[in-house]
């Protein structure tokens, strides 16, 4: 089973070593003092090695991957840089390796590494042609020069195009990739992350949600103190981040649509904007949240009934108008929001743009109802929304002890 946040914050130290595996040679080590490392086991030259991926939670378990991921895959193509690593040469290959690496070669080999995943065709489509866009304007740029400049030059064109959206996306290739190029030692940070606030906002409609990730943090532990003046509320919040449901769906949750058995919440059609039934995987935080939400005993068979009725669910204003007592603005941040910061950030971390949509229940109108499967994907999306809470969490761990 692969780790997760919450997993690796609850291990405690021994007298011994104590190893647990990520699966695929990755696994974290616990000291006997405490200290939490990840390694990555591997064999070069027909011997067995093992390479420090980094310490948690300076390293978090996403980048521990990715680096992981890096790793093989340029082990496996013989790259030069790892061939030293493995064989404990002086770092001078290392250096000349970084400043000699041009975008386009790390570009494919972000790609290449993105096509291992098995994307669906129409993401690995859209990958193409945004990588590519990337390497038509700077491929045979020393990947160690490429500046925010350089980043805006190629995306503000897209923008003032009228395709806003569209820039937006390949400047998340770019970080992407940045990202990736880190990993491998070839750069000290992302240039990418610098642009932002130079760009045209993206138009995302009525409902304003935060996306910037130390935003997000904020945002989950000030829910986290208002949970202590009002627990059913804000673990309504909380559960908003974690699932990111319609503000309906949410408000309409019953007991009888959880499956304690398979961690799920099954929302009958009837209750759905689109009329399907919708399946949502419930990663450990929500079951977590919803087992303290079960000693409330409100004699109701909502999991959120009104104060006033048991029988009627809260106001379609509650959650918003909790949000504006911390603070948080119908221009900055409302419950229907959380699907935005969803959205943005699943996408920006590379999960399939098919498992989004479809946790996001977004489905074509003219999809015949009879061939939809709201059980499609759910291996994956269980794995997504899992992985999604876990970065929540590590948001929230960041901007508490900031």
């Amino acid at each position: 089973m692969a780790l997760t946040d919450t997993q690796i914050r609850s291990l405690r130290p021994t007298d011994k070593r104590v190893r647990c595996s990520d699966g695929g040679g990755l696994f974290l080590e616990v000291l006997p003092s405490g200290k939490k490392v990840f390694r990555l086991a591997y064999r070069a030259s027909g011997s067995q090695r093992t390479k420090m991926i980094g310490d948690y939670p300076r390293t978090s378990l996403a980048d521990a991957r990715l680096k992981a991921s890096a790793f093989k895959l340029d082990l496996n193509s013989n790259d030069p840089e790892i061939v030293e690593l493995a064989t404990r040469r002086k770092p001078t290959t290392k250096t000349k390796k970084r400043d000699a690496t041009t975008w386009r070669e790390v570009a494919d080999g972000y790609l290449m590494m993105r096509q291992q995943s098995n994307p669906a065709p129409r993401t690995l489509t859209k990958l193409n042609r945004q990588i590519g866009a990337t390497i038509d304007a700077l491929g045979e740029m020393l990947v160690s020069e490429v500046t925010a400049q350089d980043v805006l030059d190629v995306v503000n064109p897209i923008a003032a195009s009228g395709r806003v959206e569209t820039a937006h996306e390949v400047r998340t290739r770019f970080s992407q990739i940045f990202r990736y190029a880190a990993a491998r030692g070839l750069v000290t940070h992302d240039p990418a992350a610098f642009t932002i606030d130079a760009m045209v906002q993206r138009r995302r409609g009525e409902f304003s949600g935060i996306t910037d990730p130390k935003e997000i943090g904020d945002l989950l532990v000030a829910i986290e103190g208002y949970c202590e003046a009002n627990p059913i509320v804000g673990s309504a919040l909380l559960l908003s981040a974690y699932l990111f449901p319609r503000n309906s769906e949410l408000r309409g949750m019953r007991w009888t649509e959880i499956d304690w058995d398979n961690a799920r919440w099954d929302i009958p059609s009837e209750r759905m904007k689109m009329n399907r039934d919708h399946i949502v995987p419930l990663p450990a935080q929500a079951i977590d949240l919803l087992r303290m939400l079960e000693q409330y005993d409100f004699g109701s068979e909502l999991v959120f009934p009104s104060p006033r009725d048991p029988k009627r669910m809260f106001s379609d204003m509650t959650f918003n108008a909790a949000l504006r007592r911390m603070g948080y603005t119908s221009k900055r941040h409302v419950q229907h929001g959380f699907r935005t910061t969803a959205s943005t950030n699943l996408n920006e971390m590379g999960w399939n743009y098919d498992w989004i949509e479809r946790q996001l229940a977004h489905v074509p109108a003219n999809k015949v109802r009879s061939s939809y499967n709201k059980a499609q994907y759910l291996e994956g999306r269980t794995r997504m929304m899992q992985a999604y809470a876990d970065w929540l969490d590590d948001l929230r761990s960041k901007a508490t002890t900031a």
